[in-house]
C-alpha cells in the first residue's frame, strides 16, 4: 500500500471553518469541534486511501480536476474531491453530498 501526503489548501481549511461556524450556529461549540476534527480526519485517510480510490466519472468533481478522485465521508454528507499527484494528494473542493451532480 502507497501512503500519500495530504495537502489542503488555506481555501479548504476556510471551508471547514464555515462549516463549523454553522454548527456552532445551531448547536454548540463543542459540537462544532467534534465534527470539525472528525472531518479533518477523514481528510487525512486519503493518505492511505487516494490510491484505491477510483477517477469519478462525476461532472461536479471533473470540473476541479481531469483525473478527479471522490470521497464521500462517513456521515455521507460531504463529497471530498481531490487527485493525486506524486507523492500528494491534492484537496481540490469540499462539496455537500446534495450539490454533487452525475
Amino acid at each position: 500500500m502507497k501512503y500519500y501526503n495530504v495537502s489542503v489548501s488555506k481555501t479548504i481549511l476556510a471551508e471547514i471553518e464555515e462549516i463549523s461556524d454553522f454548527i456552532i450556529s445551531i448547536s454548540t461549540p463543542e459540537h462544532a469541534i467534534r465534527y470539525k476534527n472528525q472531518l479533518i480526519s477523514e481528510i487525512e485517510t486519503l493518505s492511505y486511501l487516494a490510491g484505491i480510490i477510483n477517477y469519478s466519472q462525476w461532472k461536479t468533481a471533473k470540473k476541479y480536476h481531469p483525473k478527479a478522485k471522490r470521497y464521500i465521508t462517513k456521515n455521507k454528507k460531504w463529497n471530498v474531491i481531490f487527485h493525486i499527484d506524486g507523492d500528494d494528494v491534492i484537496v481540490d473542493k469540499l462539496i455537500p453530498s446534495k450539490m454533487v451532480k452525475g
